[in-house]
């Protein structure tokens, strides 16, 4: 049975979540509440990811949105990221990363961790509630599960998940007190990313960290709002054709290039807004791996 540990951070927190809070930007937060066979599409279902803490590539045009994009705009790795990549690299342990989303991957990545990947494939429109941060929270939990029960019967996903701090995370944007999750179809989209420039987006996200090994799970989450001045209609049909945003919530594209530039004010963090707040990340595994220690 997975053991919920919940509650606020300990004085004894492992110094790395220290540091990580104190590097990045304000970052609200909400108190936690209560792959299929390797063959034929292993790169699909569980993929290696070597960490690459030097710059990334540089894009062939400005416009042109990519990893290097992701890194830029949540400013590269810090001083806190590196430190929490060698507690994780001197403890022996592990990271997966049970999403396929691309901005997660990226972010991770240009912290100096390197990590698994394990999609959890649920059908996440099936779990419904009416608060956003519950919602979240029990989506990230629902993809832990998923994973988990899946290790129970299938060689490939146990050995991708043994001895390691499983990551699963969700997000969704809330507008004008509705909840975005990702675009229906390209009209969606589109109404999504005009109504941006009209009043101020927020996104609501959820971190799970389950210590595979325990059983154990540390949660929270973490709230971001960004003004952008009205986006134009160019700008939007750029996105649009370039799709990436049918795969974000809300449509919500805060690093792409073309957005950027119209950022007027951020309260909260830019990793927190593209989905993966590095704050959170940090205080989670930084408590994972204080109650491995203790453990041991």
């Amino acid at each position: 049975m997975l053991l919920a540990v919940l509650g606020s951070s300990s004085a004894r927190v492992a110094p790395t979540a220290s540091l990580l809070r104190a590097a990045s930007l304000r970052c609200s937060s909400f108190p936690a509440r209560g792959v299929s066979s390797r063959s034929p599409s292993l790169a699909a279902r569980v993929a290696r990811v070597h960490a690459r803490p030097t710059a990334m590539a540089s894009a062939s045009s400005p416009d042109a949105y990519g990893e290097h994009s992701v890194v830029a705009a949540s400013g590269g790795r810090t001083p806190a990221d590196a430190a929490l990549a060698d507690a994780l690299v001197a403890s022996g342990a592990r990271v997966v990363l049970g999403s396929k989303s691309f901005t997660r991957r990226a972010i991770l990545t240009s912290m100096g961790i390197e990590h698994d990947v394990v999609v959890a494939d649920i059908d996440e429109r099936a779990i419904r509630r009416d608060d956003p941060e519950d919602l979240v929270l029990v989506l990230a939990h629902a993809k832990a599960d998923a994973i988990v029960r899946r290790a129970e019967t299938d060689e490939a996903t146990a050995e991708a998940i043994a001895d390691a701090f499983l990551v699963t995370s969700d997000q969704v944007v809330v507008h004008d007190g509705a909840i975005r999750e990702k675009p229906e179809d390209a009209a969606e989209a589109r109404a999504f990313i005009a109504s941006y420039g009209v009043t101020p987006p927020s996104t609501v996200g959820a971190i799970v960290v389950t210590d595979v090994r325990t059983g154990a799970r540390f949660a929270g989450g973490d709230r971001s709002t960004i003004v952008f001045a009205p986006v134009p209609g160019e700008t939007i049909e750029h996105l649009v054709r370039e799709g990436e945003c049918m795969s974000c919530a809300g449509g919500l594209m805060v690093e792409h290039p073309k957005m950027a530039p119209l950022v007027k004010e951020i309260q909260g963090s830019m990793d927190g807004l593209m989905g993966l707040s590095k704050t959170l990340l940090g205080d989670l595994l930084g408590k994972a791996l204080e109650a491995r220690r203790e453990a041991s």
